[in-house]
């Protein structure tokens, strides 16, 4: 065989050779490449940190800012007119019924006191011998029942001038602080002009007005709990529940009766009225762990038993200083209380349960 055939066919076997060569390295280029496309990658869950809690049974109330009140303020008048001669009490202390405060100056009350005895005593005498002579068929009725009329206008003068001569003493009508006292020494005196400002704080009145919205919730006889400014908890019965709304404010005005009240008069200090109005299951959260959904409602996020989050808007029904009790969560839920603002409703996660000393913190 000549050397151009040998040639030839050596050619042809490396062209071969080179031709398998790449196919063979495609192969298993393709194969290399198409490895990391036909496996699966897992996606790793998201981490949260949650809280197992069961609902508690609360007591829903209505919160209405107010003042104290006493039960009575009363404006002592004078009844008659005079001078006044003497003051036993002054300003802030304390009188009982039928103490006498003031005197004003008699004047010549005695002596139209005793011209209205003296008329009596002879009105009577002139009933009494007409009297005696109608008996006798020598006086005619109706003179008996003029002389009958003239003692009983005699009488009265009597009571009225002994009524005057009453009347310059003015008396305290009940037990009462005197909160002030309008006259002094040697001052004139008008008929019903003021002359002193009673207090009965023996009982006390909290005050205050409860929105329109509240108001088909609160009723007479309801008992609530008052929390005075100074500090003081108090316990009363609403005892008047207005039928009509301020015209400005749409608030109905209640009064709540504190018949225990501090010894020491608390007349006008604000108060704090809380009015029990229903029972129910509700769940104590922090506002750290609250959330908002897609429309924009307030809620908890909270994981269930496939551990898949769900989103539980929720009604705020009561705050404490800690937290708030809110309702719409079911009575056993376990909450997400770490991470909330990473997942969604819908997702998988895993859950890891929160330190007790933290749970403990948040609960309490």
């Amino acid at each position: 065989m000549n050397k151009s055939i040998l040639l030839a066919l050596a050619a042809i076997i490396l062209l071969i050779l080179w031709m398998l060569s790449g196919q063979i390295g495609d192969r298993q280029s393709t194969d290399s490449t198409a490895t990391p496309t036909t496996e699966k990658r897992e996606t790793t869950a998201m981490k949260v940190q949650t809280r197992r809690q069961s609902a508690q049974t609360i007591t829903r109330e209505v919160v209405v800012q107010g003042q104290a009140e006493p039960l009575v303020v009363m404006k002592l008048r004078a009844e008659t007119d005079g001078r006044v001669e003497e003051l036993m009490i002054n300003k802030g202390q304390r009188v009982k019924r039928g103490d006498v405060i003031a005197r004003l100056s008699i004047d010549n009350r005695a002596a139209e006191l005793a011209v209205a005895n003296a008329n009596r005593v002879q009105a009577t005498n002139e009933y009494e011998a007409a009297r005696k002579l109608q008996k006798q068929g020598l006086q005619s009725k109706f003179n008996l029942e003029s002389a009958a009329a003239r003692l009983e206008s005699t009488r009265a003068q009597v009571q009225a001038a002994e009524l005057e001569i009453s009347n310059t003493s003015l008396i305290a009508p009940m037990d009462a602080l005197v909160d002030d006292i309008d006259i002094e020494i040697g001052d004139f005196v008008d008929r019903g002009a003021q002359v002193a400002t009673l207090v009965d704080d023996s009982q006390l009145l909290i005050t205050g007005n409860v929105p329109q919205q509240n108001i088909a919730d609160i009723d007479t006889g309801i008992t609530s709990t008052v929390k005075l400014i100074t500090g003081e908890t108090l316990q009363g019965d609403i005892r008047y529940v207005s039928s009509m709304a301020d015209s400005i404010s749409r608030s109905f005005r209640i009064e709540v009766l504190i018949t225990e009240p501090p010894a020491k008069p608390l007349t006008g200090v604000s108060a704090e009225i809380r009015i029990p109005v229903e029972t129910l299951q509700a769940h104590l959260v922090s506002p750290a762990i609250l959330a908002l959904d897609e429309s924009g409602a307030l809620g908890v996020k909270a994981v269930d038993e496939n551990n898949e989050v769900t989103f539980h808007s929720i009604t705020v029904v009561k705050t404490e200083s800690n937290g708030a009790w809110v309702t719409g969560i079911p009575d056993d839920v376990n909450i997400i209380t770490l991470g909330q603002g990473f997942v969604n409703a819908g997702e998988k996660v895993q859950t890891v349960e929160e330190p007790d000393e933290q749970a403990t913190t948040q609960g309490s």
